[in-house]
């Protein structure tokens, strides 16, 4: 039910905002346009300084603790942060499952009627009782890759997982950025 919930809001967004992220071994990349690692959200008819607002709100109410989150920022032209997800995604290996978490920073820039969003620093890890496991978007013979060296998908359900947590990404921010800022006190 989670999945079909999941990849119905993934849907809703395709047709409302165009834009969404695939995974490639260089990264997550534009669908439309692999050569870019950004997608472009355009909010019809706000200012940068509008959609900058609305992203900082979006971050005050998303994260417990939005000032430790907050690695950077211009008001009105830019904002980054950055995000821990327990249990990012889960991999099947042989007759178990390993669960990994994700660290992130998200980058966002700000035009009148647009946001650019692009995730750098993507650590995706489990800990272990030896340590701590990668996984990597491209494996070698130490570590365990979504993709081989000659850029060979080998894990499917992986790339799907992670295009689809950060598409979710995306169309959450988006709908945060299409909000009304005007005050409204009918509570």
């Amino acid at each position: 039910m989670k999945k079909l919930i999941l990849l119905s809001m993934i849907f809703f967004y395709s047709l409302s905002y165009g834009q969404t992220f695939v995974l490639t071994p260089n990264g997550l990349r534009d669908s439309l346009d692999t050569e870019k690692s950004y997608v472009v959200i355009n909010i019809e008819g706000k200012t940068a300084k509008q959609l900058y607002d609305n992203a900082i709100k979006f971050i005050n109410k998303t994260y417990s603790n939005p000032n430790f989150v907050i690695k950077g920022q211009t008001d009105g032209e830019y904002l980054k942060y950055d995000t821990h997800a327990s249990d990012f995604i889960s991999l099947k290996n042989s007759f178990l499952t390993a669960k990994f978490d994700v660290d992130y920073t998200t980058e966002l820039n700000f035009k009148d009627g647009k946001v650019k969003f692009e995730i750098i620093n993507l650590d995706m890890n489990k800990r272990t009782q030896n340590g701590v496991n990668r996984l990597l978007l491209v494996g070698n013979m130490m570590s365990l890759g979504i993709y081989n060296k000659k850029g060979d998908l080998k894990k499917a359900d992986a790339k799907i997982q992670i295009e689809n947590f950060f598409n979710v990404q995306v169309n959450q921010l988006s709908i945060a950025l299409n909000e009304n800022n005007k005050k409204t006190d009918n509570w």
